[in-house]
């Protein structure tokens, strides 16, 4: 009897504990695992973003690379890092004052994402001076001249505005460890009755935003598909519209807007790149399409990668670009 008592017990205090962060607002949680760092960030107690870390990553090296190929149609430019590896170098991200490159020039750049499925390496070549060593000119191609100690905190201000998140948490020892210069913002969470994936309730928050139907506060519903070239994003009213209502023009612009937002929120939370094609809900006027496009731009200028809103098709498919860097969350095998 008292064992069931302790258990009971053991449950209202977990459930209580729950509650208690069910309104936290960011909190950026990472789980140690065998090869990866998995990170998830909540904010408003919704699963907003997921990362996977490799431990073997060479983000943040800095390499001499030598360009081997120049594309002036697509802004870019191909560059070997080693002897078997290409990278992607956006022009964009060469400064201004270096001379126009072509090939055989050595460069130093810095590796921005890691391999991916179908993609090469990204690297940019907007470089600190501070981080190159004298004399770097004069070393060989695919020389290392810079290697970061602390490679996982470099990748999390890359990926993430840490001055706006309120507490990183981890139960690792060695992540703590790596994180202390975030200061007290970072904590070390301990409880033998509750871990830290089970007090977010990440495990349910995962299945959610690998759905490919996305519920709506307004009835309505999305449904997501995914193709090799492009992602499709489908909005329906559900049971919301009734033919032949008066304001119906105007219940379909809320839906749409109320989807934008959604949307937006998506494509950053399971990090979904390239081309991305939303069938809104038909709308009547051109005004009202300007008013979507003009909202979806609102929602994706807060994406931490670029986003551009292109234009609506005469069939009503918003087209959206979004700049690839991790891997989507599809590609991800995350373990809890």
């Amino acid at each position: 009897m008292s064992r069931n008592i302790n258990v009971r017990s053991e449950l209202i205090d977990a459930n209580k504990k729950h509650d208690a962060v069910s309104d936290e607002n960011s909190r950026l949680i990472l789980i140690d695992k065998e090869d990866f760092v998995n990170i998830f960030l909540i904010k408003e107690g919704r699963l907003s973003r997921i990362k996977q870390f490799p431990k073997d990553s060479d983000s943040g090296k800095i390499i001499l690379a030598r360009v081997i190929n120049v594309k002036k149609d697509i802004e870019a430019a191909f560059v070997k890092i080693s002897e078997n590896d290409e990278a992607f170098l956006k022009l964009s991200n060469v400064p201004k004052e270096t001379p126009p490159l072509k090939q055989g020039d050595l460069i130093p750049v810095k590796i921005i994402s890691d391999k991916q499925k179908g993609k090469r390496i990204s690297v940019s070549a907007l470089v600190g001076k501070k981080k190159l060593p004298e004399g770097f000119m004069h070393k060989a191609a695919f020389n290392v001249l810079y290697e970061p100690k602390n490679s996982l905190l470099d990748y999390l201000k890359s990926r993430f505005s840490l001055e706006s998140i309120e507490k990183v948490l981890t139960e690792s020892e060695e992540i703590f460890e790596m994180l202390s210069p975030l200061g007290e913002k970072v904590s070390l969470y301990r409880d033998e009755k509750i871990n830290l994936s089970k007090l977010y309730s990440l495990k349910s928050k995962l299945e959610e935003a690998k759905s490919s139907k996305v519920y709506l506060k307004s009835g309505a519903y999305l449904v997501i598909g995914f193709t090799e070239a492009l992602t499709v994003i489908d909005v329906n009213s559900g049971k919301k519209i009734t033919s032949g209502k008066k304001d119906s023009a105007e219940v379909i612009k809320a839906i749409n807007e109320e989807a934008a937002k959604e949307v937006a929120f998506i494509l950053s939370q399971r990090n979904i790149s390239g081309m991305i094609l939303v069938d809104f809900i038909n709308m009547e006027s051109l005004e009202d399409e300007e008013y979507l496009l003009s909202k979806m731009e609102e929602y994706v200028s807060e994406d931490n990668v670029t986003v551009k809103v292109i234009d609506i098709t005469p069939l009503g498919i918003m087209e959206i670009t979004r700049q690839k860097t991790d891997k989507p969350l599809t590609e991800l095998n995350i373990e809890l």
